[in-house]
């Protein structure tokens, strides 16, 4: 007799999730948590496919709203299916939309300070969800839902919920219901908490409600797999079709032992996100395996993460324990770039352990002519990516999470026959998934569509195409459970074999049938006009007053390309104005000499300094072309012009303007921070100093400015190498983040590492299209690594669009293309240039100002030998001085431009206004680039980083000395 029994004591398989979502916010810099005072947690169980519910309330004890974010990685088979918020009092629907736009509307809405909420999903399998705002002393609820395929062994499937919580949860509530196929069950028993499963007629169900509810270790209980039969059979009707779900215990499948191997190549992922891995059960799998192959083998061991470091070879009889010893030594470190990597063809085989995430660069042409085993041992893995890299070559994908290491060891060590094709008549099924050869295990599923009332379906089962064996079954319809999302999901993993080419069908099955995929999210709004306002097709109960309201908004379009043409000529136009009379009379009050002036008003603001705030720590760090400032927790205020530079790099130069030498000299202020590991790097010997690092790291291991700062310190030991693998680690601590994705970029950049820092850059592209800065950015790095076409068409892309919030950034664009164009006009195809755009405007000064995050304010002061400020205010200075439009809300570029620099020093200052961020994601990020002789032959340029942390603070960060 099968009893269906929950469970408390540990059982073997999969969790559905390793923990109950939470909601993560940041107070003072600190991550938390939020109370979670209520939970609803509803399973339904059909076939080995589970869907579990979590609508959960939470409770904010702040006096201020905040906006919340969680982060999970999700098994090999989990989904997110269903996203919602409680919205004045209802529950509203998350609907599905292109992973772009639901984030442009996010921010948007944000930006409103309105109630929206998103769920993502990141490369690998992560999932994100942002929630704004969460009120003061209020409390927000949210429903998400998640499928899996479940585990189990040949007799029964395991289902895990975890409900450990460190604070009893006020209000929770389980019910759980496991569809019967038609085949009769037996009796149910449970043996937790005095409830049992009731046995209905078509489920069995359970029912379980606690007030503050504390759980020491998950609610799981087993399943019988096939009851009386050997398969199951489910079919549901959705959008007038049939689709039905098939699962099948399959035959004795034949099986031969593999050829004895010869050579055998190991591919080892040692990036930071592979520390994540079970390590000690993927050497022990691979002890197994090596052990029990005869005869004397050759193993080539391939360490690698941002480039292949090792490369050591092993002859191994019957004892591997040298080489897991070896891995065993390994550090991880560093992100991951799987395009340095170029398969071996001369073995016979080849090992892969990895979560398969590339940080850096594309996956799609990396591929195999020889057998490959993709292994994996952690959650949040690249799964359709190992998957695809095995199955084209002819070699297996192996989950550790998913099945034991003697599956694991069977499926390396024989050459088994898999599922390899379905005869039926096309009339009566179609679109049956899988559709490629697969393997088995104790189980295999297949979802189609059914055209007929009844038909029937043969699976085959063989080796390289050649049928060995067959099971029959007949196929009839019968509503019974919703299955219509299995079909969807299963045709979602066919397709994500060419995940690039196949990325419309693959959103459009997700937002058909409910399924977040990697190019889409789900997304709620708060108001009929926000749907309308982005063009999102909202839940059902607002389509009336959608539809009503889009009609009332025809006709209001985008500018033409005629219109953005004509507006891009009067900004040359205006700049060609004032290059040609930037030089101001200046005008004195009667009677009044000396001073500080701006338009004749003396200037008041007077800026403090403290000599020992601007003193850097010692020992001083080399000379270089890059300096990056990194703030402590102490306030810094550099406040004085005669404040000790670190930096000063003189070069000589011939003004264009004059005919005359120029020199000119650009002053860095040399800053270090005093966080405590750094002390401990000075402090330690250069032979210690690899080692140490990897020790502060496991103190520091989540923290971003940490591996910035480390890394700028090893830059400054001229150890390039280590220091651009230790600031890589940030890429990997929270994926897609374009902030972070910045920050990385541009320190590469100004490493010279441009091939590196344009990969970076092209995805920040790709996130954040809707952005000029994104298009800005990768045309400076491909300036940089001397792609100056590729520079170009990107500046014309710039002024070819709209970019409504941002348009003031084509002022600073038409200087750098115009620029581009006197330095390399032989190198440029200007075709596509409108020649009412050229316009030869070279400066002796020109300083650009930006930063790392969408919601600040930061403005760049520049104060000349007169004393005068130019900034947003004062956006002319009497020698001729300009500073473009202010951005108030995100990125910059903001600029000065000086036609005609008198002979004297130039103090540059930022001053970090307002933060708009209702969460912070570290410091904000500032990058300044000081040119001379601009757009000339002579042209110099030096960068400049400042991490800022506090708002209403100003900084002085270099100075630039021009002599004539």
């Amino acid at each position: 007799m099968r009893i269906l029994i929950t469970l408390i004591a540990l059982l073997l398989g999969q969790l559905c999730l390793a923990q109950i979502p939470s909601l993560s916010i940041e107070n003072s810099g600190e991550k938390q948590q939020l109370e979670l005072s209520q939970l609803k947690v509803d399973v339904t169980v059909v076939g080995n496919i589970a869907r579990t519910t979590y609508d959960m309330v939470f409770t904010n004890p702040l006096s201020r709203d905040l906006q919340g974010e969680l982060s999970m990685p999700l098994a090999n088979g989990q989904e997110i299916c269903r996203y919602a918020l409680e919205i004045n009092g209802k529950l509203r629907e998350g609907v599905i939309i292109e992973k772009i736009k639901a984030r442009q509307a996010f921010e948007a809405v944000v930006r409103q300070k309105i109630d929206p909420g998103i769920v993502s999903k990141t490369k690998g399998n992560f999932f994100k969800t942002k929630l704004y705002p969460i009120p003061a002393n209020g409390k927000k609820r949210v429903v998400l839902a998640f499928s899996e395929t479940l585990q189990g062994d040949r007799h029964n499937l395991f289902y895990s919920l975890p409900v450990e919580a460190s604070k009893p949860i006020g209000k929770f509530k389980l019910d759980v219901k496991v569809f019967k196929s038609d085949i009769k069950g037996e009796e149910l028993k449970s043996e937790f908490e005095n409830i049992q499963f009731d046995n209905k007629d078509n489920a069995y169900c359970l029912n379980f409600e606690r007030t503050n509810y504390t759980a020491k270790k998950p609610i799981k209980f087993t399943i019988p797999r096939f009851n009386q039969s050997d398969y199951q059979l489910f079919t549901s009707e959705f959008n007038g079709e049939t689709y039905f779900y098939l699962n099948v215990k399959p035959p004795k499948l034949g099986s031969t032992i593999k050829g004895n191997l010869q050579k055998i190549s190991i591919y080892w992922d040692q990036s930071f996100t592979a520390s994540k891995r079970n390590i000690e059960k993927e050497l022990n799998l691979l002890q197994n395996y090596l052990t029990g192959i005869k005869g004397e083998k050759e193993i080539n061991l391939i360490a690698f993460n941002l480039q292949v470091n090792t490369t050591k070879s092993f002859k191994i009889k019957r004892d591997a324990s040298a080489l897991i010893q070896h891995i065993r030594s390994l550090k991880y470190d560093g992100a991951s770039c799987f395009d340095n990597l170029n398969f071996d063809t001369s073995c016979d085989e080849i090992l892969l352990f990895s979560d398969g995430i590339n940080t850096i660069g594309k996956t799609e042409i990396l591929n195999s002519k020889i057998p490959l085993y993709a292994i994996t041992s952690s959650t949040g893995s690249h799964y359709a990516f190992l998957k695809r890299l095995s199955v084209e070559s002819n070699g297996e994908f192996i989950d550790l999470n998913r099945i034991s290491i003697a599956k694991a060891l069977n499926v390396m060590q024989s050459d088994e026959e898999k599922f390899i094709s379905c005869s039926y008549n096309t009339s009566h099924i179609k679109e049956l998934y899988p559709n490629r050869a697969t393997s088995v295990g104790d189980y295999f599923e297949i979802a189609g569509i059914l055209l007929t009332n009844k038909t029937q379906l043969r699976v085959n089962y063989g080796k390289k195409g050649e049928i060995k064996q067959s099971q029959s079954f007949e196929i009839n319809k019968k509503n019974q459970a919703d299955v219509a999302r299995i079909w969807a999901s299963k045709k979602i993993a066919s397709l994500e074999f060419d995940e690039e080419i196949n990325q419309k069908d693959i959103l459009t099955l997700g937002q058909k049938f409910n399924i977040v995929t990697s190019n889409s999210s789900f997304i709620v709004l708060d108001r009929v006009e926000d749907y309308v306002a982005h063009k999102i097709l909202p839940p059902e109960e607002l389509r009336e007053a959608y539809y009503n309201l889009l009609a009332k908004t025809k006709g209001r379009d985008e500018l033409m390309p005629e219109e953005i043409e004509r507006l891009n000529i009067q900004r040359v136009t205006s700049l060609a104005t004032w290059y040609e009379n930037s030089i101001k009379p200046v005008i004195k009050k009667k009677g009044e000499t000396g001073g500080v002036w701006e338009d004749g008003e003396a200037l008041e603001e007077i800026i403090p300094i403290t000599r020992q705030e601007a003193t850097p720590p010692p020992p001083p760090p080399r000379v270089a072309n890059v300096l990056n400032i990194v703030e402590s927790e102490d306030e810094l205020e550099i406040m004085d012009s005669d404040c000790d530079m670190q930096e000063i790099v003189v070069v000589s130069e011939l003004s264009s303007a004059k005919n005359i030498e120029k020199k000119s000299a650009i002053k860095v202020l040399a800053w270090l921070p005093d966080a405590p590991y750094l002390t401990a790097l000075r402090n330690a010997d250069d032979k210690d100093l690899e080692s140490l690092y990897f020790k502060l790291k496991a103190e520091n291991m989540n923290r971003p400015a940490f591996y910035i700062q480390v890394a700028d310190f090893f830059f400054a030991k001229d150890l390039q190498e280590l220091a651009i693998r230790i600031l890589s680690n940030v890429l990997e601590l929270d994926l897609e983040n374009p902030e972070l994705l910045k920050v990385v970029a541009r320190r590469l950049l100004d490493e010279n590492q441009s091939e590196m820092a344009i990969k970076i850059f092209e995805e920040i592209k790709n996130l954040r299209p809707e952005e000029p800065q994104s298009y800005r950015d990768l045309a400076l790095a491909y300036e940089e690594n001397k792609q100056y076409q590729k520079a170009l068409d990107l500046y014309i892309e710039i002024l070819n669009r709209n970019w409504n919030r941002f348009e003031a950034i084509k002022d600073v664009v038409l200087n750098e293309i115009n620029a581009l164009i006197d330095l390399h006009k032989s190198k440029l195809n200007l075709k596509n240039v409108n020649t009412k755009y050229i316009k030869a405007m070279p400066l002796d000064i020109r300083i650009t100002l930006e930063w790392s995050s969408n919601e600040n304010d930061i403005d760049l002061w520049v104060i000349d030998p007169n004393g005068e400020k130019c900034f947003y205010s004062h956006p002319r200075t009497q020698i001729g001085g300009k500073i473009s439009s202010d951005f108030t809300r995100g990125y910059g570029p903001e600029e000065f431009s000086l036609k005609t620099a008198k002979r004297g020093t130039y103090t540059v200052y930022v001053k970090y206004f307002s933060e708009s961020r209702q969460s912070i994601t570290g410091p904000v990020t500032v990058y300044a680039t000081l040119y001379t002789n601009y757009g000339k032959d002579n042209q110099e340029v030096k960068h400049i980083a400042l991490q800022l942390v506090d708002n209403k603070e100003t900084r002085q960060i270099g100075q630039l000395e021009f002599d004539n």
